[in-house]
């Protein structure tokens, strides 16, 4: 399974943040904003092609995509 589900409280969602960039992983918004579909990511992840982490925090859902692998397959021209 490529796809983490970690639910955070309010308290620890700094921490956890900072654990996820040292592992290499970024958020959705910072993919988004650099012109990868999401979309297609999520599939990638729900077909194992792509390691993400799921993060809820209270009501509040937030993606994380490992960055490598999603620049890689954005090199491959699997993403765009």
């Amino acid at each position: 399974m490529a796809i983490w589900r970690v639910e955070v409280d309010n308290k620890e969602v700094n921490r956890h943040r900072k654990w996820l960039n040292q592992r290499g992983f970024s958020s959705a918004h910072y993919f988004a904003s650099n012109g990868f579909s999401l979309e297609k990511m999520r599939q990638m992840a729900t077909e194992g092609k792509l390691h993400a982490v799921q993060c809820a925090i209270g009501k509040s859902v937030r993606w994380y995509y490992m960055e490598s692998q999603a620049e890689l397959a954005r090199l491959r021209g699997e993403l765009s």
